[in-house]
């Protein structure tokens, strides 16, 4: 049975000197993998039709009951050239491609998941090249995934955070503790300045980037939230944390 969908590639594996394994997330069938035979000959049908962050329509062979589909056809559709010329934005780029293709599983199709993916990708176009977009976008990538980050006191219980103490994160516990919970039951934590979980309150209420870019803050509480926020998505994600750490580098590069 031929299928048809729209997909962007998350990464690909060259499996022969002309032919490739691409996997997809697609729109209607969730992450899947589809063999492109011929791919890396000149004259291949496919050059040109498919890359990185861009949204093409792809016809492919449902092989599922007897291992790797194949790809029929493929044609461009969303280019995103930007990713090509930026390369400050094709870091925040290739870091949410990097997330997305961690945390979704194969062949599990989610609504709006792909929706989701093509918006961040677009607004990565637009504000990518600044290094708050990639804070952003982790409070809305976790937010998406249910696993909303727990900054306001209500929301935690008055056994785990006392008010009146000092600020501390915890990356397992998906948010504040204090420090006395913290030492009661050994639990790693991370110091973080009430400074610092004031902006990350403010800028996860933000609906666009454009908000927070337009934010004043001072360089010490930014660096302090990059290293709460690596912890935060190595434990809940299980993403290797040099993913997160080059593409801040790489976005705050001279």
């Amino acid at each position: 049975m031929i299928v048809k969908t729209s997909a962007i590639p998350l990464y690909w594996t060259d499996v022969s000197n002309t032919s490739r394994i691409v996997t997809w997330l697609t729109a209607h069938y969730g992450k899947l993998s589809t063999t492109i035979k011929g791919d890396q000959r000149k004259n291949s049908l496919f050059r040109g039709q498919y890359d990185y962050f861009s949204t093409s329509e792809l016809l492919f062979y449902d092989r599922t009951e007897r291992g790797t589909h194949i790809a029929k056809e493929c044609s461009m559709l969303h280019p995103r050239t930007i990713f090509r010329t930026d390369w400050r934005a094709c870091a925040a780029a290739g870091y949410i491609a990097a997330l997305f293709a961690k945390t979704t599983p194969r062949h599990g199709h989610e609504p709006g998941r792909f929706e989701f993916f093509e918006e961040m990708l677009m607004l990565a176009e637009e504000y990518g090249r600044h290094p708050v977009f990639l804070i952003w976008f982790d409070l809305k990538f976790a937010e998406f995934q249910g696993q909303h980050i727990l900054l306001d006191e209500e929301e935690q219980s008055s056994e785990v955070l006392d008010p009146r103490s000092a600020k501390r994160f915890s990356a397992d516990h998906g948010g504040l503790i204090s420090p006395e919970y913290a030492n009661k039951f050994r639990i790693p934590s991370t110091p973080i300045a009430t400074e610092s979980v004031e902006l990350l309150k403010t800028w996860q209420r933000a609906e666009t980037p454009k908000e927070v870019l337009s934010a004043t803050y001072n360089p010490v509480y930014l660096t302090q939230i990059e290293r709460v926020l690596e912890k935060f998505v190595t434990w809940q994600f299980d993403l290797p944390p040099h993913v997160r750490r080059t593409a801040v580098k790489t976005l705050r590069a001279a």
